[in-house]
């Protein structure tokens, strides 16, 4: 570009001999890896991070990039302090705040006075796409660090168990979900089963039936409520607090449980109870 503004002719051959071209074109292609839905997979021992309400971008090492291919206009301020390595993440600016976020991100002309609420949140460094991620992060947690407006996505390894009440705690501060990955696993640049985004949990109500007997730490108590829905019957055991496993809700009583989404046969996935259901029925 600045070749262009002085009226400077250049031939392809000596673009290609730029030193940055050839770890640039991976990122020109603008595919990113994409996520496919939780289904109640095994992911023991993954890795979780928060599913953030932003803008996905690519940053080449000189500029932004959406994933339609678009150069995304960044006031200079911003990326001041940006390393020249290509990385994956997200506009962010704070939870709750996509639609604001995504009008100043819009802008043909950025106003750094709106763009200083804004962070680039990375998550993946595409050149490194070989390594598994386990490495890849620990490549960005030594690259990213006190840099203004440069933030790494906190991951943290995560049992299954886990899940419903790691999502319920980011919902409750505001925030859309989780995102788990496997730590083996490569950077593709596709929708891949190795990165798993699990949704916000719908609410339901269901009536207990039964009981089914917990067994180890849970033995003498409750293991899971035997509930009804729609038919249906399911255990629901996750969330019961020890004092509600010692006294479950009688048989009879309707509950409000948290599920991801309803599978081919009716039953919820990966119920979750909340409270006993107060209210009209």
């Amino acid at each position: 570009n600045a070749l262009k503004d002085e009226k400077t002719i250049v031939d392809e051959a000596w673009v290609e001999s730029l030193p940055f071209i050839s770890e640039l074109k991976p990122s020109l292609t603008f595919r990113v890896t994409l996520a496919k839905k939780f289904k109640d997979q095994n992911v023991d021992g993954w890795l979780c991070s928060e599913k953030l309400d932003g803008i996905r971008a690519v940053w080449d090492g000189y500029q932004f990039w959406s994933r339609s291919g678009n150069p995304i206009n960044v006031p200079p301020e911003f990326t001041r302090a940006f390393p020249q390595v290509i990385m994956d993440g997200e506009i962010f600016g704070g939870r709750g705040q996509f639609d604001s976020t995504s009008g100043i991100v819009r802008k043909k002309v950025p106003d750094y006075s709106e763009w200083r609420h804004l962070n680039y949140c990375v998550f993946d460094c595409p050149h490194m796409a070989e390594l598994p991620f386990v490495e890849r992060y620990g490549y960005l947690q030594k690259l990213i660090s006190g840099q203004v407006h440069l933030k790494l996505c906190e991951h943290v390894v995560i049992q299954k168990e886990n899940i419903p009440a790691k999502l319920s705690d980011i919902v409750d501060k505001g925030g859309e979900g989780l995102m788990l990955r496997d730590p083996q696993s490569l950077y593709e640049y596709k929708r891949t089963s190795s990165l798993l985004k699990v949704k916000v949990m719908h609410d339901a109500e269901a009536t207990v039936i039964g009981y089914e007997t917990g067994t180890g730490k849970y033995r003498g108590l409750t293991g899971s409520l035997m509930c009804e829905y729609r038919g249906r019957m399911f255990k629901c055991g996750s969330g019961l607090s020890d004092e509600q496993r010692a006294n479950p809700p009688r048989i009879g009583a309707k509950i409000t449980f948290g599920y991801f989404e309803i599978g081919p046969s009716g039953v919820p996935r990966f119920p979750t109870f909340k409270r006993v259901f107060v209210g009209r029925v």
